[in-house]
């Protein structure tokens, strides 16, 4: 990621979603004065080393790249493991790649498992689809430059695709 961020550029922090760049601040940490770029997310702010972006610290993706998931979140999804410490771990290690097509393909796999016959969803899959939905429909949202109902409506659409597929 390019270190000189500009005020109100879009970008993506895997933990925290979709944020804008408000300015750059400058923080008294151990004695020792640092620029920090603080970031507004939904939820509030964070700020992130002018030096050097962390790795987890992405630009919004393009339209191309949303459509690709898009229609991938449309597909058949995979059945997730039924060993929930299984699942959790391969859901943590598909979510550690934070890119908008493995979010969609996630959302879609996690999704799928409350339309399977004899599955419990747990809290754990409940909030960890819950997290995963709302960052890429924010995501989605700054990219079309759309409100968050009309991208939560576009995903709705793609994942009943998705579950009528299950049959």
């Amino acid at each position: 990621m390019e270190e000189n961020l500009q005020t109100g550029e879009w970008i993506v922090h895997k933990k925290y979603g979709v944020g804008q760049v408000e300015g750059v601040e400058i923080k008294n940490i151990g004695g020792e004065e640092r620029q920090y770029f603080r970031v507004k997310i939904s939820s509030g702010s964070y700020w992130l080393p002018t030096q050097q972006i962390p790795e987890h610290v992405r630009s919004v993706s393009s339209e191309q790249k949303l459509t690709k998931a898009l229609r991938a979140m449309g597909e058949k999804p995979n059945i997730l493991p039924k060993n929930y410490k299984v699942r959790n771990k391969q859901v943590a290690e598909r979510a550690e790649v934070a890119t908008l097509q493995a979010k969609g393909e996630l959302i879609r796999d996690l999704n799928a498992r409350k339309h399977l016959e004899g599955v419990n969803v747990s809290i754990m899959d409940e909030r960890q689809l819950d997290t995963l939905h709302q960052q890429f429909a924010r995501e989605m949202a700054v990219i079309l430059e759309i409100s968050s109902s009309e991208a939560e409506a576009k995903i709705e659409e793609r994942l009943a695709e998705s579950v009528r597929l299950l049959d």
